[in-house]
């Protein structure tokens, strides 16, 4: 029983139609943040504070290096979404994208939005290696428990940050005035910034009950995250009301999840192989 729900019957196109969603995803996020990843020559060298993998330097790489490993990135992303010789491009592709998203974050700025896409992609990069050679119902089983454990890792990540939230706020955040101070301060920062701010922000943070109704909205989706895991129909429900509570948090404070956002985060939990443009890709 337990076999059967790690490992469920699931079409081989499912998987490859993952791989290539998001794949695609984290190639187009690597061109176009290109520079971002590979030049890090206007900092000093004493902003360098290493996290992750990452913590093995003791002094920043030189600047070709950067580049390279950016462009190596880029390079092993096309061909993971392509399909080109998978058992040794998709680990190439994780290993590079891991290297140059950690070593961007040793810089003083960690972007927790990246880490499900590489985490997805280094499932994805397992499976390739493990099910390059089954056939049958046994590829169906291998497809099956990369799409669950990618459905796992992507519940787990929602259910920890409902998890901190209320450790760090608690019955403020149940209240909605944790959420209310969180939206103004992030507003008011902004606005000193001179950054994009939501206009909807300054009349949000007055609204107590609405925010209240917000707030426990998100813990809902992301304490409740594990109910997701109990059947298909249950995963695309809460895929559909996650995506909901990021187009909110869009709306109100102008910060852009798009991984999520895009729906690509919640692929194994839908039959994204009929998706016309996924048929176009593979040939089917």
């Amino acid at each position: 029983m337990i076999d059967g729900w790690l490992r469920p019957r699931v079409p081989v196109a499912r998987l490859d139609a993952v791989r290539i969603l998001v794949g695609a995803f984290a190639l187009v996020y690597l061109v176009v943040r290109f520079r971002y990843f590979a030049d890090l020559s206007r900092h000093a060298p004493s902003e360098l504070s290493p996290v992750g993998i990452a913590r093995i330097l003791s002094a920043p790489l030189p600047a070709w290096s950067t580049w390279t490993i950016a462009a190596l990135a880029v390079a092993f992303g096309a061909a993971f979404v392509r399909g080109v010789r998978l058992r040794a491009s998709a680990p190439a592709f994780f290993v590079a994208l891991l290297w140059v998203t950690t070593y961007r974050s040793s810089w003083g700025k960690i972007l927790h939005s990246e880490n499900l896409v590489v985490l997805h992609v280094g499932i994805l990069a397992i499976g390739a290696i493990a099910s390059s050679r089954s056939t049958g119902e046994d590829a169906e089983r291998e497809a099956g428990w990369v799409l669950r454990t990618i459905a796992i890792v992507t519940v787990l990540t929602y259910l920890v940050a409902g998890v901190a939230k209320l450790r760090s706020g608690g019955a403020a955040w149940i209240s909605g005035e944790a959420l209310g101070r969180w939206v103004a301060f992030d507003a008011l920062r902004k606005i000193e910034l001179g950054s994009l701010h939501s206009p909807l922000a300054a009349w949000l943070a007055s609204q107590r009950g609405l925010l209240r109704v917000l707030a426990i909205f998100a813990l809902l989706v992301e304490l409740g995250a594990p109910l997701a895991l109990v059947s298909a129909r249950a995963g695309r429900v809460w895929a559909a009301l996650a995506w909901s509570f990021h187009a909110g948090v869009l709306a109100t404070m102008a910060i852009g999840f798009f991984y999520p956002l895009a729906g690509v985060a919640f692929a194994a939990f839908f039959p994204v192989e009929r998706l016309p443009i996924v048929r176009r890709l593979t040939g089917r």
